[in-house]
């Protein structure tokens, strides 16, 4: 997951041009932290949205054999928000979640496949790892760190999060069009 190829990052940056434009090569931790959210406010509407369009009964949809199904994916970037922003912050997941540890936990929470509760850990999850930056001010403060085994900049941090999560994003989108699911955002106006 978290080891990408620099096209994937770069694709990661066009992707995000206000964390690649707006914050600037002056940019400080806290203006990052900024940006980062912001830009997952963005994917978060957008999951919900089509986490929402989706019916139940395509949620054990998958494309293929040995891929993630509807359920599974969503749940996927459920856990990256629950586990792998708040350990490469030096914190864990929610105390409450009771799913395991480690590894374990994430294969739980694939596991989720109920529509309403697949939503309710979409936004769960995006209002922890909101929660868990918002307590990383001093950490992330330096400038770098070291996450996953490495030192990175808190740009790079943040560069493979946001490319992870519109990747999920377009994955989500390329499922719910061989549905014949329109993107909500996507529809004509009134529709």
């Amino acid at each position: 997951m978290l080891r990408r190829t620099p096209a994937v990052l770069l694709l990661g940056l066009l992707a995000t041009p206000a964390l690649a434009q707006e914050a600037g090569p002056n940019a400080t931790p806290a203006m990052l932290t900024a940006e980062y959210l912001s830009d997952m406010a963005q994917v978060e509407k957008k999951l919900l949205d089509l986490a929402d369009a989706i019916p139940a009964d395509k949620y054990a949809w998958r494309p293929g054999p040995g891929v993630r199904s509807v359920s599974e994916t969503l749940m996927h970037v459920a856990s990256e928000n629950y586990f792998y922003m708040p350990m490469a912050l030096g914190s864990g997941p929610p105390a409450g979640l009771n799913m395991g540890t480690g590894r374990e936990l994430l294969a739980n929470l694939e596991k989720v496949s109920d529509k309403a509760e697949v939503m309710r850990h979409l936004k769960e999850s995006y209002a922890y790892q909101k929660t868990v930056l918002d307590g990383a001010a001093a950490k992330l403060a330096p400038g770098r760190l070291t996450a996953f085994g490495q030192e990175r900049s808190v740009a790079a941090l943040f560069i493979i999060f946001v490319a992870d999560q519109h990747e999920h994003l377009g994955q989500m989108i390329a499922y719910a069009r061989m549905n014949g699911i329109v993107p909500p955002w996507s529809r004509p106006a009134g529709n």
